[in-house]
């Protein structure tokens, strides 16, 4: 697994907005969102790309496009604040849904899971891209239970995309994940596996 951390200034400033106890959240979307961009960006290089012939005003001139179709996975609920960022960036995109909790013991358990589906009605997975996103990578077990069920699909590739990780929860993660792109790796965990000093509940900070 390749773990890829981006980092630039404008990144650093967003990601001390989200941690800031006072910002609200509509900011803390704001700044989900923009580092989000960034880390699109980042994972856009693993994907398939074709040469197309684009007409310009002046003449023409061969250009790489992104030519494959990938499926986001966003886990419920601050997941999905990173969705409308690779939806924007990356043109050919279909969404998934995981809805996940802990439990005391720290335990993930996967409650519901929503993929998108073929003309036959079968979940249609099979030999593409799949991009999980979740905002907090903690111990992984969240997202490895997640790759255990999308893997029974037999995907092409599956990459983990979040905005705070912990050196623990990267040591941790499926050696069925291609590559972890992420904001940070400094944040450790509390008594309780929460990030800390992380964000607090990011899906509180995010939603309310």
């Amino acid at each position: 697994m390749r773990k890829i951390i981006v980092n630039n200034p404008i990144i650093d400033y967003f990601l001390a907005s989200f941690r800031n106890k006072d910002t609200d959240t509509y900011n803390c979307n704001i700044a989900v969102e923009n580092i989000s961009f960034f880390l699109a960006g980042e994972t856009s290089k693993f994907l398939q790309t074709t040469e197309e012939n684009v007409t310009t005003p002046l003449g023409q001139i061969i250009c790489p496009v992104i030519d494959e179709e990938v499926v986001l996975v966003p886990v419920l609920r601050a997941g999905v604040s990173m969705l409308s960022a690779y939806q924007r960036l990356l043109p050919k995109t279909k969404t998934g849904f995981v809805w996940a909790h802990r439990t005391e013991e720290v335990l993930p358990v996967i409650d519901k899971a929503k993929f998108p589906r073929n003309e036959n009605g079968d979940v249609d997975l099979q030999g593409k891209t799949i991009i999980i996103l979740d905002t907090m990578l903690a111990t992984a077990g969240t997202v490895n239970a997640a790759v255990e069920l999308i893997t029974k699909y037999e995907p092409k590739q599956i990459i983990c995309a979040s905005i705070l990780s912990t050196p623990l929860g990267i040591s941790n993660l499926s050696d069925k994940i291609t590559a972890l792109i992420t904001a940070s790796e400094r944040d450790g965990l509390d008594e309780r596996a929460y990030i800390y000093p992380g964000v607090g509940d990011s899906g509180d900070r995010l939603y309310g």
